[in-house]
């Protein structure tokens, strides 16, 4: 079984905040609080990454990026 090391996220002020290992709980989250962007790092690194983004409508949508599937 393939490891999470992920981090979700939500970007506040332009400063990734961490909220979860689970993109469903982070997502909850999100959407809770009023956040529109959810971000990650990957395997815990240092960089973060914008994955998601609400649209007008309320409902995610996720931003191509080459690393998503990692």
């Amino acid at each position: 079984m393939k490891e999470n090391n992920n981090i979700y996220g939500v970007l506040s002020n332009d400063v990734h905040c961490d909220i979860s290992r689970s993109l469903k709980a982070t997502k909850r989250y999100a959407t809770l609080k009023g956040f529109d962007t959810i971000t990650i790092r990957y395997n815990c690194g240092y960089i973060a990454a914008e994955i998601f983004k609400k649209d007008n409508k309320g409902k995610w949508i996720e931003i191509n990026n080459n690393r998503n599937n990692q």
